[in-house]
């Protein structure tokens, strides 16, 4: 049996010299859950998939509430992004710096951080920071699902996965979700809220193109924390001209309510992110994508209890169909070797 206190230190890849353990790289070759022939306390077994599915999950379900907070006295989305990334840069270098572990800097590297900079960091939180100005968070996290159906629609032409009727409509069903919330004038609390709708749509595409290049062009030779690190610096340095040129600075040093989220959201992104790509190389995007359920899940329900959000049928019955879909869109072998 594995212990609770090493399920933790699994799920979140606790940011300390215990990270070495990770520092590893899966096959990036596997696309698809496996059942390798290991014992119960091995990382890579399905056992320890799920639970650290269930860990990143939950932790990014916990940073809906927290972003809306982060962003609800006036703070620039560009501002929060960037300090969220600068964090995650500092966090992660002094676990390298522990670890005496030198960040890699070919052409080869440099371009691969830079795509999965722009792609998971920069564009995304900024363009997450202004939606959760506008939008309910339960909203937001149903949106944000998607991303394993948009990593599929992907990861199909460029051959990563195939083709079966059961994912295409599994991925229809994921349109349909997306349009029950934005057209209804009923749907959202405010109907002229529906033009904000597009942006949390942007982020989970921008995800989804990374699960697949993350997928396809990680080198081999990149542990998880390296690339998580490599990339917050990366968006840090995209972000900072335009926090500069769209005077979107502002200090932390308050450490009020809003500031406590920002770091909080740190925290949970470092431990989640860096647990994410790591499930993407063991398990492949469309089976680390799932974490949607627990991210959608956790975020829908401290939206009701933290914000008092109530959401009309409609969007209701978006999720049940998100749900229908990602269960279509999920790949039969995950499932099948996991449970033999």
């Amino acid at each position: 049996m594995i212990d609770y206190i090493e399920m933790f230190r699994l799920c979140t890849y606790s940011l300390s010299c215990h990270v070495d353990s990770l520092s590893t790289p899966c096959d990036v070759s596997a696309m698809t859950l496996r059942a390798p022939e290991t014992n119960e306390e091995d990382e890579t077994s399905p056992r320890a998939l799920w639970l650290g599915l269930w860990a990143i999950g939950i932790a990014w379900g916990l940073t809906g509430p927290l972003s809306k907070l982060a962003v609800s006295t006036g703070n620039h989305p560009i501002g929060v992004s960037f300090w969220d990334a600068l964090l995650c840069a500092l966090i992660l270098s002094a676990v390298l710096v522990a670890r005496r572990q030198a960040i890699a800097l070919s052409r080869r590297h440099a371009a691969f951080y830079l795509a999965c900079a722009v792609l998971g960091t920069a564009l995304p939180n900024v363009l997450s920071y202004t939606a959760y100005q506008h939008l309910p968070v339960g909203v937001m996290v149903m949106i944000l699902s998607t991303v394993p159906m948009m990593t599929l629609a992907i990861s199909l032409p460029v051959g990563v996965e195939h083709v079966t009727r059961r994912r295409v409509v599994g991925l229809g069903f994921g349109v349909v979700a997306v349009m029950m919330i934005y057209l209804p004038g009923t749907s959202l609390p405010d109907p002229e809220l529906a033009i904000w709708v597009v942006l949390p749509v942007l982020v989970a595409l921008s995800y989804a193109v990374e699960n697949v290049v993350i997928a396809r062009f990680r080198p081999g030779d990149l542990d998880p924390v390296t690339i998580i690190c490599a990339l917050s610096w990366g968006a840090t340095l995209l972000l900072l001209p335009a926090v500069i040129y769209t005077n979107a600075w502002f200090s932390i040093a308050t450490f009020g309510p809003p500031e406590q989220a920002i770091v909080g959201n740190a925290l949970l992104h470092v431990g989640a992110y860096v647990g994410f790509v790591w499930m993407i190389g063991c398990a492949g995007p469309v089976f680390a994508a799932q974490v949607g359920y627990i991210v959608t899940g956790t975020g829908v329900i401290l939206g009701m209890i933290v914000y008092g959000e109530r959401h009309s049928v409609w969007v209701w019955g978006a999720l049940a169909l998100i749900v229908v879909g990602l269960s279509l869109v999920k790949p039969r072998q995950a499932l099948s070797e996991e449970n033999g």
